[in-house]
């Protein structure tokens, strides 16, 4: 685990796959990036989670993180991510938040992460990031009139309409220290769906937002669906992509990690390849 002089970024990976799975992507991604401080969220069993090798992971009780897509809310994962940040004494730059179908494909990509934030000028950076409340956006309709996000919102807004709604990708999502400590401060632990939640409550709390394709391609093969599958990967390694998403095909993990062996991605061997 890098120091509190050389780490920038903490990176954040939800999942609910076998232990076996999430030891060897992050232990892939630990090799890729070596000064970056990773740590697991977890939402699978409580059984499964306990088979976890990688220390730094924590289990996510909450309901709210299960069930259908358009329901999840990652709030407790980014309070749980808060909280083990405090418990070290650290203040990153960043933190990173990426679900376990978005593959890191680029050892830079992190050191990218950082500059475009830097470059930006925003607080927070996501996928199709924008102010939706003069949309017709699904989201943003269900919620315009939602009385239990409205008075949230309306509890600590600090600005002069406290009705607008932002919304992001949940995936990818990317923030500065003071705004992931400052959002995880708010009871947001209520029913809304995390992609106009978490936008919005950065919003409303006097952050600066941006979308993350107006300052790069960093995110150009990131998307909702369709899913991409191996061999999408391996032409976006030849591309130079820096990553993708989503990419569910569980099973063929082991050939992604050794793609990237092959690559140069990834410096040294892998859980359960040989040299």
């Amino acid at each position: 685990m890098p120091g509190f002089g050389i780490m920038k970024i903490v990176h954040s990976i939800l999942s609910h796959h076998r232990a076996e799975t999430v030891d060897a992507m992050v232990a892939a991604y630990a090799r890729m990036a070596p000064d970056v401080a990773f740590c697991i969220g977890y939402g699978g069993s409580r059984a499964e989670f306990e088979r976890i090798g990688w220390k730094d992971a924590f289990y996510i009780e909450e309901p709210g993180l299960r069930g259908i897509t358009e329901q999840q809310n990652y709030f407790p994962w980014l309070c749980a991510v808060a909280d083990w940040v405090w418990s070290r004494g650290w203040q990153p730059e960043c933190i990173h938040f990426s679900e376990c179908d978005h593959l890191v494909l680029r050892s830079d990509y992190w050191a990218v992460l950082a500059r475009t934030l830097e470059r930006s000028g925003r607080d927070f950076l996501g996928k199709w990031c924008m102010d939706r409340s003069n949309t017709n956006e699904w989201a943003r309709l269900h919620y315009r009139n939602n009385r239990e996000l409205l008075g949230y919102l309306d509890g600590f807004s600090q600005r002069d309409d406290k009705t607008r709604l932002w919304g992001a990708l949940g995936n990818g999502m990317l923030l500065r220290w003071p705004a992931l400590d400052a959002l995880t401060r708010t009871a947001g632990r209520i029913a809304c769906f995390t992609e106009i939640l978490v936008p919005s409550t950065v919003h409303h709390l006097g952050f600066a937002l941006g979308d993350m394709d107006a300052y790069g391609n960093l995110y150009r093969w990131v998307r909702h669906r369709p899913e991409f599958l191996l061999e999408h990967v391996e032409a976006f390694l030849n591309q130079g992509a820096y990553c993708c998403h989503p990419f569910k095909a569980v099973e063929r993990l082991p050939e992604v990690w050794d793609l990237l062996r092959r690559k140069g991605q990834v410096a040294r061997r892998l859980p359960g390849q040989r040299e």
